[in-house]
């Protein structure tokens, strides 16, 4: 994408220098029992002592991405460089302190009590493979916050509800028209340009509608469980449906997708659609410092409702980055609250009729980590037709706040096509402003803010950036609220 001059208002101080302003230490006096999860002490508790397991380490250095945000704010950096550097922030603070725990790990290995280790950038984190012994020694380290074990629920947290395999009903492409995509493309934005990615079960690249504009190479599939070097959907094609909200190409006249310009990346992060804190933590890492797409699909929740924060950093780190995360409201409605993390810290999706009523089981609010509205907005949620992977040209009939989120994804790549250097929190002001508002007047906990419009998220980022950009602007930064 193209990006402003890299200008500097002010000289900057040395990377180095930003970092050690910015790393935070998280409690390190806790005994070593407590720093192991409920689960991981149960894992211990059970045996054998040989057994070995694979546990999550968190240090206790880590960046402080809100005062790096803060500082980068200050600079007109384009999205490229703003994007590197924190990455590349990111990456100093977690090779500087895993250093020091390689070191302990390459003498268990040897010791045997560890068969494999490697670190990650997004959270200072490491992946070991080891005993009881290995976890213990690591747990007794001040540098070490907390350690988790590989969670695998068995119920499916993807935030899908129905899909209708009969294929597209009487008036087919009714989402699309329903969120003012055609007169986008009128105005000739189709996305081009921009890159969207998906965390799922995976997604298939054979579908006519999205074997076109796979970005391809190295850089643009992941399956952290090494079964499938292409593309490919692993979880009744769900992820492949979700995409094609987003970034169909609308072959054959098929119109499905809103940005059909944009090019799309994706990782196995919910392997079968059951939620691995192990899979989702590669596949965060590998979005944000290897795929790095402008917009990020998650049709998909927590396993327990409420607020739980564990992936806050994560989700802080993509902002950061300028990877705007849109995630699904998740479908355990209608009750109130059921909302779910991490799409209550994030920019989340609720589900639409053709009437425009809720989808019934569209997650509400209120927000339970804050009080504040939830979904964000609310987008066509039932009866969406998209592509299903049982064959390069099968359609179904979509129902729940995934699809939703899709469509959402699609038009925040539009929006970025026509501003190229909109930040995340600018897009997410103007997908809020621009939404036509149902139910009660003004935000509410059913609807959001209102129902996806396009057409009118574009004029509204087009004002609120040349508000920005005036000598005397006096705009508040812009967050997923």
């Amino acid at each position: 994408m193209a990006s402003r001059p890299f200008l500097l208002l002010k000289p900057m101080p040395p990377l180095r220098t930003l970092v050690a302003l910015c790393v935070t230490l998280t409690a390190c006096r806790l005994g070593y029992r407590d720093k192991l999860s409920g689960e991981l002490q149960q894992a211990l508790a059970a045996g054998p002592a040989d057994r070995k397991l694979r546990v999550l380490v968190d240090l206790t250095a880590q960046l402080d991405l809100a005062k790096l945000s803060d500082s980068l704010a200050q600079r007109h950096l384009g999205r490229a460089q703003g994007r590197w550097l924190v990455v590349t922030a990111l990456s100093d603070v977690a090779r500087e302190s895993q250093s020091a725990l390689r070191l302990l790990l390459e003498q268990l290995r040897r010791d045997g009590a560890v068969e494999s280790y490697h670190g990650f950038v997004i959270v200072n984190r490491v992946l070991v493979t080891g005993t009881a012994r290995a976890i213990k020694a690591l747990a007794r380290r001040p540098d070490v916050a907390a350690i988790d074990i590989e969670s695998v629920p068995q119920a499916t947290v993807l935030a899908a509800r129905t899909a209708d395999p009969r294929g597209p009903p009487g008036a087919p492409w009714w989402a699309v028209r329903a969120v003012g995509a055609d007169r986008a493309w009128r105005r000739r934005l189709t996305g081009r340009g921009v890159v969207v990615g998906i965390i799922d079960a995976g997604a298939s690249a054979a579908h006519e509608q999205l074997r076109g504009n796979y970005r391809g190479g190295d850089d643009s599939w992941h399956d952290p469980t090494g079964q499938s070097a292409a593309p490919v959907d692993g979880a009744e094609g769900h992820g492949t449906s979700v995409l094609s909200a987003a970034v169909a190409q609308n072959v054959a006249g098929k119109r499905i997708g809103v940005a059909p310009g944009a090019r799309w990346v994706a990782c196995v992060g919910l392997p079968h659609g059951r939620y691995n804190n192990v899979a989702v933590t590669e596949c965060a890492d590998w979005m944000l410092t290897t795929a790095q797409p402008d917009v990020l699909i998650n049709p998909w929740l927590l396993p327990a409702p409420g607020c739980d924060r564990s992936l806050a950093r994560i989700v802080d780190a993509w902002r950061a980055a300028q990877i705007l995360p849109v995630f699904a409201a998740g479908n355990n409605g209608p009750d109130a609250p059921s909302d779910a993390s991490p799409a209550n810290y994030a920019l989340s999706v609720g589900g639409v009729t053709q009437a425009d009523t809720l989808v019934p089981g569209s997650g509400r609010g209120p927000n339970r980590c804050d009080g504040s509205i939830y979904p964000t907005l609310v987008a066509p949620g039932e009866d969406v037709p998209a592509a299903f992977p049982l064959t390069p040209s099968a359609y179904i009939r979509s129902r729940g706040t995934s699809i939703a989120a899709g469509l959402v994804a699609g038009a925040a790549a539009i929006l970025l096509e026509r501003h190229p250097d909109a930040t995340v929190g600018d897009l997410e002001h103007a997908l809020r402003a621009g939404a036509r508002d149902l139910g009660p007047p003004g935000p509410d906990n059913a609807f959001g803010y209102g129902a996806l419009d396009l057409p009118a998220a574009l004029d509204s980022l087009g004002r609120f950036l040349a508000q920005k950009d005036a000598p005397d602007s006096t705009s508040e930064p812009a967050t997923h609220r």
